[in-house]
């Protein structure tokens, strides 16, 4: 083997950089040549690549150098003929796709064509497997303990909810905070690190009625309130809220905005006479979850998952994915076969990673402690949540 290409595809995370410097410096530490296709599948099928160096890549540097497009090969004309016909005219031996569940999806049956090996990247975290159910949960039985990406983006949305009690707490709010994930509720569930009252995930779907009464309870003993919730929440008939009667208007419209606003405009409809409160907020951080550089461990993990896929093409495991992989509380790169990795329908589409249950209280609509177990390495020592004394407000 001597030349081996790499490609980015899906949306962009702060770990794909640090994913391709661990490729570039295992490629030449292996003697490999390196070729990078720019925009993903994209690039491949259309033929634009660079020739890939390790002082190109900074590891720091959020996104990913060589661009990303959200393209399926399986829908486009000849799209995994030309792109094998293209990767034998620049003599590639072997490829390293990174990306989430679509990406992997293409790239299954892909590798049916060439030789492929896999590195995972989503803030979705969505891409593996849980442990088996049943007792108290195996942390070392999880495959891929993370996606490289999540670990900062949940940092940063744990951050923000921490950081939005100052202002929920000064103004009397209720405050909504939507995380990004799709139909996962990984990244909400990383709010309740940052003490987040309440967390709503669509792996449950959303009881109003509970919510509601939660919120009344915990807003008429502390006077403000912060919900965390996921972007894909659904009711309890598993639509997604703007499809709901209960949050479309007289005319039969869903309502504007993400699932945050619709919540809190609801909840400021039902409860602000009870509680004698006006300010309902919602507020959505939106790309700022996905944005910037990596935090050290998913800096780290997700070098030594680039320089583990190079270490796959070399030992001939094509179709098997560089996983992170818990080991007590150190988290590590392993190889492990595709099949083992991903659970994937009768299309062969990638079936998306739930939240595990035994991480989720839905009565008490936050974390069990094992969720916030789950966290303790990806997050390490988070700051204190902002508490408050209780004042002993007098009057004239």
């Amino acid at each position: 083997m001597r030349r081996i290409a790499v490609l980015t595809g899906g949306g962009d995370t702060s770990s794909l950089n640090a994913t391709l410097k661990g490729v570039a410096l295992e490629a030449e530490r292996q003697g490999f040549e390196l070729l990078g296709f720019v925009e993903g599948w994209k690039g491949l099928y259309e033929g634009r690549y660079v020739k890939l160096r390790s002082d190109m890549i900074d590891e720091r540097a959020g996104g990913t150098l060589l661009k990303t497009s959200r393209t399926d090969l399986r829908k486009v004309e000849d799209g995994f003929e030309r792109s094998v016909e293209n990767l034998k005219k620049l003599r590639v031996d072997a490829l390293i796709a990174v990306g989430g569940d679509d990406t992997l999806t293409v790239g299954a049956a892909f590798a049916q064509e060439f030789a492929t090996a896999f590195v995972t990247k989503t803030i979705d975290n969505d891409v593996g497997r849980n442990p088996p159910q049943g007792g108290k949960i195996d942390f070392e039985g999880m495959i891929n303990y993370f996606c490289p990406g999540f670990p900062t983006a949940a940092l940063k949305f744990a951050s923000f909810v921490r950081d939005l009690r100052t202002t929920a707490y000064s103004h009397e709010r209720v405050m909504v905070v939507e995380a990004m994930g799709r139909d996962m509720g990984w990244l909400a569930l990383a709010g309740a690190c940052g003490g987040a009252d309440i967390v709503v995930i669509p792996e449950v779907g959303l009881n109003y009625e509970r919510l509601r009464e939660l919120v009344a309870e915990k807003f008429k003993e502390q006077r403000h309130l912060i919900i965390a919730v996921a972007e894909g929440i659904k009711d309890e008939e598993g639509r997604l809220l703007t499809e709901n009667p209960d949050y479309i208007d007289a005319f039969g419209h869903a309502q504007p905005g993400g699932c945050s606003e619709l919540i809190a405009r609801r909840l400021k409809n039902d409860l602000s006479k009870e509680l004698g409160a006006s300010n309902f907020n919602h507020v959505i951080p939106s790309y700022l979850q996905r944005c910037g550089p990596p935090t050290e461990i998913d800096m780290r993990v997700s070098m030594e998952l680039g320089r583990k896929a190079v270490e796959a093409l070399k030992e001939g495991k094509v179709n098997h994915v560089a996983c992170a992989m818990r080991r007590g509380d150190e988290i590590v790169a392993e190889l492990l076969p595709m099949d083992e990795v991903l659970e994937r329908d009768e299309t062969g589409k990638v079936i998306p990673r739930e939240v595990d249950p035994r991480l989720y209280d839905p009565e008490a609509m936050n974390a069990t402690p094992e969720g916030i177990e789950y966290f303790r390495p990806i997050l390490g020592d988070m700051p204190r949540p902002f508490e408050y004394p209780k004042l002993e407000i007098q009057k004239i």
